[in-house]
């Protein structure tokens, strides 16, 4: 009965020659670790802010203005261009 693909509780699973080579390259090389990126962590502080500001207190988010929160976010982006233009290339 396993000759056809199926297979019974005491036959393994059948794993293919060119299904294991495909892998095995991505196995074997090991992912490249990142650096610290100070921008990243910024913005991911500011977003966990504004989720805990919606969940705590949902009244203070609909009494700020936008015309701010697009002028933070400039800033922010800003801010992000200047340090990406003076750090150093490694």
């Amino acid at each position: 009965m396993g000759e056809h693909g199926s297979h019974t509780p005491d036959q393994p699973y059948t794993i293919h020659a060119d299904a294991a080579l495909a892998t095995a390259p991505a196995e074997a090389a090991a992912p490249a670790r990142r650096r610290f990126d100070p921008l990243a962590m910024l913005v991911g502080l500011v977003c966990l802010a504004v989720a805990a500001l919606a969940v705590v207190a949902p009244g203070a988010l609909a009494s700020v203005d936008p015309r701010w929160v697009l002028a933070g976010a400039a800033v922010v982006v800003g801010g992000g261009a200047l340090l990406a233009t003076v750090r150093r290339r490694r």
